[in-house]
């Protein structure tokens, strides 16, 4: 009964369904496997390319402050140390941005592929409706996102406090240190800590991809009355179709209607069925049904054949297994054959007949009028 109503949603998604809701970037995506991978890269970013960029900015500091007292205090020599500044930061910078970019491009592209769309900028009116907002506030999916987030801050923060619980006495004695060693020992602690948070991350990202995409397929599951509505869309409106039908119907009647005057013979039940047959020995294999009709198209059939002088013959079963079984521009089949052989023997022969009274009647008027 549910499924008459249409209100379940029983059916899974169509593909057009799926390819307008990934046209309106309604896709199955994970930000914590996102937020995860671009942890990564950020991670290996620092790894690889961070040395390099903590020494060029280093040697850029020691270039500007070293000759500070030096320097004029005018506003074009301001300008062009902040310029000169600004560039030298971005170089030492751009590896581990590019890095960075590059991750999270892979991680989008591999969880959605290309896609490109502005319909998430589209202003909607309802995302500004505060009855709506209530209502998602309070709904089983942002209970589900809360529950997450909580779970996730705890690991974090419990990983975290796991990686410097055991190293405070270290962390005291760092003091100790120059300022180029402490910042080697606390790099060390944090690349620690954080590729135990990024391996977590990976982890949680993992699973939630996994429920994203089932909620996903939730969510585009469709009613019995969605999906017939869809199809009434894909096919349109019956009632043109019918129409579209009806049309083509009278078109094919019409040509048929044409081509009996073409017949060299028309079949007959005799009142409920005919058929009109053509057959040129050297352009087909076979005779062809060029027209066949029932009952009213039947008469129109046999009238046309009398005002044209197209024979009729009466054969009620051969006229019945013609009209069901073959289709009006195809040839009859093989069993057939020798009963429409017959029939056109019969009618040649007529035609025959009928040429040598008229070639006598041609012949006898002259010699009359000699006389």
């Amino acid at each position: 009964m549910a499924e008459q109503s249409g209100g379940e949603k029983s059916l899974p998604a169509s593909p057009m369904k799926r390819q307008r809701q990934r046209e309106q970037g309604n896709v199955s995506k994970s930000q914590d496997l996102s937020a995860a991978v671009t942890l990564l890269a950020a991670l290996l970013a620092l790894r690889w390319f961070g040395p390099g960029s903590f020494n060029g900015m280093l040697d850029a500091t020691r270039h500007y402050l070293q000759d500070i007292n030096s320097i004029p205090v005018e506003i074009e020599t301001v300008q062009w140390l902040a310029l000169d500044m600004s560039l030298r930061l971005a170089v030492c910078s751009l590896p581990i941005i590019l890095f960075l970019l590059l991750g999270g491009t892979a991680v989008n592209l591999a969880q959605v592929g290309f896609l490109f769309t502005v319909h998430p900028l589209t202003p909607k009116f309802d995302r500004i409706n505060p009855i709506s907002g209530m209502k998602k506030f309070f709904s089983l999916r942002s209970l589900v996102e809360l529950i997450k987030s909580v779970l996730k801050l705890t690991l974090v923060s419990y990983i975290v406090w796991g990686a410097f619980r055991d190293r405070w006495p270290e962390l005291v004695l760092l003091m100790q240190l120059p300022p180029m060693a402490i910042a080697v020992a606390i790099s060390g602690l944090v690349y620690s800590a954080w590729l135990r948070v990024v391996i977590a991350m990976l982890i949680l990202g993992i699973l939630d991809y996994g429920y994203q995409r089932w909620q996903y397929e939730q969510d585009l599951r469709m009613t019995v009355q969605e999906a017939r509505e869809e199809a009434k869309e894909m096919e349109g409106d019956p009632r043109i179709r019918q129409r579209v039908r009806q049309i083509q119907r009278q078109m094919a009647m019409q040509r048929m209607m044409k081509d009996v005057p073409k017949a060299d013979v028309i079949i007959t039940n005799p009142t409920t069925y005919a058929v009109a047959l053509r057959y040129n020995m050297s352009e087909m294999a076979a005779p062809v049904v060029i027209a066949k009709g029932a009952r009213l198209l039947a008469q129109r059939i046999r009238e046309l054949a009398v005002l044209h002088d197209v024979p009729i013959v009466e054969k009620p079963e051969l006229a019945r297994a013609l009209y069901r079984s073959i289709e009006v521009g195809r040839t009859i089949p093989e069993d057939l054959f020798r009963a429409v052989a017959e029939v056109l023997a019969f009618v040649y022969q007529i035609d025959r007949r009928a040429e040598k009274i008229r070639e006598r009647a041609h012949t006898q008027e002259p010699a009359a009028a000699a006389v």
